[in-house]
């Protein structure tokens, strides 16, 4: 006689565990009625033989006793095997509604992203004319020309346009990011002389509730290939965000070079006095438009877009940000960065990159 192989095995085991006979449930139950009888009726003839009965007393017994000991298992199977037809057919229907729903949302993500991205010019363009003329009429009032609380009230204006300008901006990078459209611009950097930049730029804001900065980078920092404008605008986010919640303090950053056997990185890390955020808040802080305490949020402001916004492009630069804190003591931001990134290329429909900050 001759034996299957196992490939014939392997086909003969993968047509028994195929969800198919489930759509046929009573012809099943049928089939293993059949098997199951024939079974326990071949079970007796072997028992008989070995104990020796008379060869009449095999079929009566195995008639008899058969049905009565394969009916509660039939019964069972019956049972199993329609609850496993309907399940079956319940998850067919669930994943297909998954799919549908699932399709639906990426279309609509992406039409917004869409939609955002082809909106800078028309958002941004009449947002930089109040700023341009709000400007200029502070010109005149610094040359006499306007009176002091004409000037006061132009300086409002400008401060709530520069504002609005950078929530937009926020946004519109944050939907190029979503929508594919941002790219990666990579030169050189001197990384010493770049975080002395930032931290001048960013000294007026951290004076503002009377902080001190402090600035600290090794000296082999070195030269690293990155993109700045992109670099300047999440150190600048950071710095701001330690400002708003820090308050006769101290904020530190801080720059060095880790060089590896693969390739160096760079870590830059923005760290501060402040309040301090709660452990379980943590995983929330890099949620787009989420912010980790609405208390603090009605206290001090802010849209919960910043620190997302500066996730996402770390990620795009080929690195991360992460974040440690402890409530009442402060909290440290760092991101890690390959000293050696690559540009990504620009797709044929991407919008000119923002490089002012």
């Amino acid at each position: 006689m001759t034996m299957c192989g196992s490939g014939e095995q392997s086909k003969l085991g993968h047509a028994l565990l195929e969800p198919g006979w489930l759509e046929h449930p009573a012809a099943t139950v049928g089939l293993l009625t059949l098997v199951v009888n024939a079974a326990v009726g071949l079970s007796l003839v072997v028992w008989h033989i070995l104990v020796g009965a008379p060869p009449r007393a095999v079929p009566i017994t195995a008639v008899i006793v058969a049905p009565i000991v394969g009916l509660p298992l039939l019964l069972y199977l019956q049972h199993v095997i329609h609850h496993l037809a309907r399940s079956q057919r319940t998850l067919t229907q669930l994943t297909a509604q998954l799919a549908a729903a699932t399709e639906a949302a990426e279309l609509a993500s992406s039409a917004k992203s869409e939609f955002l991205a082809r909106m800078s010019h028309e958002l941004r363009t009449p947002l930089n004319a109040v700023i341009g003329y709000s400007e200029m009429l502070l010109e005149d009032a610094e040359a006499g020309s306007i009176d002091a609380a004409h000037a006061a009230d132009l300086k409002r204006i400008n401060g709530a346009g520069q504002h609005l300008l950078s929530l937009v901006n926020d946004v519109l990078d944050l939907s190029k990011i979503e929508a594919g459209r941002m790219a990666v611009a990579a030169r050189p950097i001197d990384l010493a002389a770049f975080v002395e930049d930032i931290a001048a730029a960013s000294r007026p804001l951290v004076a503002v509730k009377r902080n001190e900065l402090r600035v600290e980078h090794a000296a082999d920092c070195g030269i690293i290939l990155g993109d700045a404008p992109k670099l300047r605008q999440v150190l600048l986010n950071l710095l701001s965000n330690a400002a708003k919640f820090t308050e006769n303090g101290r904020i530190t950053l801080t720059a060095r070079r880790e060089r590896q056997p693969a390739g160096d990185w760079i870590g830059i890390a923005v760290s501060d006095t402040g309040i301090g955020i709660e452990r379980d808040m943590l995983a929330r802080l890099f949620t787009n438009f989420t912010q980790a305490d609405p208390a603090i949020a009605a206290k001090y402001g802010g849209t919960g877009l910043g620190l997302a916004l500066s996730r996402k492009l770390c990620r795009l630069m080929g690195g991360e940000l992460s974040a440690e804190s402890q409530p009442g003591r402060g909290s440290c931001f760092t991101l890690r960065l390959p000293a050696q990134s690559e540009s990504s290329v620009v797709s044929s429909q991407s919008l000119p990159l923002r490089t002012d900050n």
